[in-house]
């Protein structure tokens, strides 16, 4: 598949120009060859608030109102226009990425390439709005941390990291994985459920909640195979969050899947010796 150029711009949120500390609140991209305008923005002012302590919420939705009326209108502008000249869209990026003195500002413009615009809007936003590699790295430090533990316990087989499944049909890989002969008795997969927003809670425990029934249903792992979930939350949950952890729990419940806790040092350990 052919690779597409695209220009885009990080949108930040700059309430203090004495200072000037920022926060990215979204992406605008443009692929001058297809004609493509588009932009995602965060409106959300939760995560903010706790480095901005002292900025009023108002202020900020009513700059990101603005702002997105102002890309809104550029959009459907050119939705109505016949006119797909790629300098006309360099040209557009290059007005809303000036240098501005304003709360709402963008960074210098920069280059990327992908098969699609939209993916790569999106693929940008989550990495620089969401900061989706730092989640990643705090799973990867959660499961580390697991992995650590369990070593240090004894027992009569190790826990190791292993493809489980077929090639052919389904697989998945695991961190944590016993085995007797060929049997698995056990599985451990650490998760990080700290997200702000409960939807991606939801979505990342419904995935590997997926992946263990699909390896039941190819017969990758027995019926009687234990797993556990042991996860990373959120120290102050906000109500979302908290009912999302109902929904999977009851969820993990249903699939028996332990859902524990990584402080629950002692059921870990249970769970390991068992």
């Amino acid at each position: 598949m052919n690779m597409l150029a695209m220009r885009f711009a990080v949108v930040r949120f700059m309430p203090y120009i004495q200072t000037r500390e920022f926060a990215n609140v979204g992406i605008i991209l443009i692929c001058p060859k297809t004609g493509f305008f588009d932009y995602s923005l965060e409106f959300k002012y939760q995560r903010l608030s706790k480095f901005f302590r002292y900025f009023d919420a108002r202020i900020f939705k009513q700059a990101m109102n603005s702002f997105s009326n102002e890309l809104e209108r550029i959009k459907e502008n050119l939705k109505r226009s016949s006119n797909r000249d790629p300098e006309l869209f360099r040209a557009l990026l290059d007005h809303l990425a000036r240098p501005r003195d304003a709360i709402i500002c963008t960074s210098d413009i920069g280059v990327t390439t992908g098969e699609s615009e939209k993916k790569e809007l999106d693929r940008l936003f989550s990495y620089y709005a969401e900061h989706s590699f730092a989640k990643d790295q705090r799973e990867e430090i959660l499961t580390k941390n697991i992995q650590k533990m369990i070593r240090e316990i004894q027992t009569p087989f190790p826990f190791v990291q292993v493809k489980v499944g077929d090639d052919n049909e389904y697989y998945a890989n695991f961190p944590l994985v016993q085995k007797q002969g060929e049997r698995i008795r056990k599985i451990i997969k650490p998760l990080y459920l700290g997200q702000d927003n409960s939807s991606e809670i939801i979505q990342k425990s419904d995935k590997w909640i997926s992946v263990i029934n699909r390896l039941r249903d190819f017969s990758s792992i027995e019926e009687d195979t234990k797993i556990m979930f042991p996860f990373e939350s959120a120290q102050d949950q906000t109500e979302r969050q908290k009912k999302a952890f109902e929904l999977i729990t009851r969820d993990a419940k249903k699939a028996r899947i332990e859902l524990v806790n990584k402080d629950d040092i002692a059921k870990i350990e249970s769970f390991v010796l068992s």
